[in-house]
């Protein structure tokens, strides 16, 4: 068994207690718009191209199996990587590689130091992990039999069946609770919030720790009144969980050319301090 994951960070401390390491898998479901994983998006692996860096060496085309032009290069690219190999400048990258959950295990453990020292641990991020619940569980149960306190961040868009498997491996479930209008969702996500909201309330009826975590996005739930539907939500969820409010941000606007295609929030402002203190005010008193 494999799967494919486009990048593994460490020393993260805003993914779960502690220092963390955080595994991104790729591929996504959903359509956000906002998303500032240009990266977790698509399931296939891409290459990114930093032209600001390029050399112009044409190394790249010299080790690419194909014919073309420095305009035409992404058109029928597999992304076999050998572009991305060769040039010196690194101006070309492969995201996503396929790697199996004893490769995953053998790349955390040098963590583990870190993690026992800090209460930290491993944190599955994306992309949506859920979307590779084969290649996630066996992951999760190699890095348990560790010792290693785990955490998932999801969006809560796959069948219900896994939450068992969640109770069962993971210490902490991150929670990107998107809203619970129906119809915003279908419109922004590409699929309603029914399945989404079923399994938060699953999960919140069993043993697992949650923090349930929104990013208040411009235009889709930042307005007062779709904070009190998400604050009503919960006030009646089978129990309290801790909410993270999130301020919006357009970081992946630089990363609009390295994968040409077009962010389109990327003139919208960053949610400020002060609606954040707002909403958080809105929640206490709901």
């Amino acid at each position: 068994m494999t799967g494919r994951v486009f990048d593994i960070s460490r020393g993260c401390v805003d993914d779960g207690p502690g220092l963390r390491t955080t595994v991104f898998l790729k591929g996504c479901h959903l359509t956000c718009p906002w998303c500032h994983n240009f990266e977790g998006k698509s399931f296939r692996p891409e290459i990114a191209f930093d032209e600001s860096i390029c050399i112009g060496c044409k190394t790249c085309q010299q080790a690419c199996s194909r014919t073309w032009s420095p305009d035409g290069w992404r058109i029928e690219c597999t992304a076999c990587g050998a572009c991305a190999q060769a040039c010196p400048s690194g101006a070309r990258r492969l995201v996503g590689r396929e790697i199996t959950p004893d490769e995953l295990v053998s790349e955390i453990a040098v963590d583990q130091d870190f993690f026992e020292g800090t209460g930290g641990g491993v944190t599955f991020s994306g992309g949506e992990p859920l979307s590779q619940p084969g290649f996630l569980f066996a992951c999760a149960s190699k890095i348990k039999k560790r010792g290693i306190h785990l955490a998932v961040e999801t969006s809560g868009y796959w069948p219900a069946r896994y939450v068992a498997k969640l109770e069962r491996w993971f210490d902490l479930v991150l929670f990107d609770l998107k809203h619970v209008d129906l119809e915003k969702c279908r419109s922004e996500l590409g699929t309603g919030s029914r399945d989404a909201l079923y399994n938060l309330e699953s999960i919140l009826f069993s043993k697992l720790a949650v923090e349930v975590r929104i990013t208040l996005v411009p235009g889709f739930n930042d307005s007062d009144d779709d904070l009190r539907q998400l604050a009503e939500f919960l006030r009646s969820a089978p129990r309290r969980p801790p909410v993270r409010l999130q301020p919006f941000h357009r970081l992946a606007a630089s990363k609009q050319d390295l994968f040409d295609q077009v962010y389109p929030f990327a003139g919208l402002c960053p949610t400020g301090e002060e609606r954040i203190m707002e909403a958080k005010e809105l929640f206490a008193d709901r």
